[in-house]
């Protein structure tokens, strides 16, 4: 159950993704948002490590440790990667930019930072997000999400386990996080990652993170 304390922080980011919606983000986007990432061009390097790293717990058959790592590599992909540039740059405030970081995005779980995330994504890809997928795979890719972070928090909070099936689908569900939501939004300003999750500007024949 919410306490009031999440209902206010609830309210303030709703406030804040009506207030951003109205504005063009693709306007500033080929300015400051490129820019940041360029500034901070290895933002996205724990998260190729945290998927690494989870990649090598499953081939050593620790599939539980691995799922946790993957369920890591997601977030920080979407918060790290994705919604912290968006926010830093849209408010003009680096202290209340941090507030909202610190105190909205800073929650877990999707549910608190969906809605942002899919104006986001629409705005700079031109898709929705509720419509994005894996290839064979009818259930939305952020509901596929939601399910993984619930056995990784079963895992960690109450000490459960989970089979190579289940961490096999936490590295798929890692990798097209990375490939279907991560990459458009790069694409969109021209960007691109390399090794160790570096992003540069997009050219041809670059090697993949992954």
């Amino acid at each position: 159950m919410d306490t009031p304390y999440d209902v206010e922080q609830d309210v303030a980011l709703s406030e804040f993704i009506d207030e951003i919606s109205e504005q063009a983000i693709s306007e500033f986007k080929q300015g400051r948002l490129r820019s940041y990432y360029l500034e901070n061009s290895m933002v996205m390097r724990p998260a190729v490590d945290a998927l690494q790293e989870g990649k090598q717990l499953l081939e050593l058959e620790h599939p539980s440790a691995a799922i946790v790592f993957f369920g890591t590599s997601i977030e920080l992909l979407l918060k790290a990667t994705v919604l912290q540039p968006l926010v830093k740059g849209l408010v003009h405030s680096d202290v209340f930019a941090e507030i909202i970081m610190t105190h909205t995005l800073g929650q877990t779980g999707f549910d608190r930072y969906e809605k942002l995330l899919a104006v986001i994504f629409r705005e700079l890809s031109g898709v929705e997000l509720s419509s994005v997928n894996r290839y064979g795979v009818s259930e939305p890719l952020l509901s596929e999400c939601k399910k993984l972070q619930k056995i990784r928090n079963s895992i960690i909070h109450r000490g459960e386990c989970c089979g190579k099936n289940e961490a096999r689908n936490g590295l798929d569900v890692s990798v097209a996080i990375y490939n279907q939501i991560v990459v458009p939004v790069l694409s969109s300003i021209q960007l691109t990652v390399i090794e160790q999750g570096e992003i540069v500007p997009k050219t041809s024949n670059l090697p993949s993170p992954f």
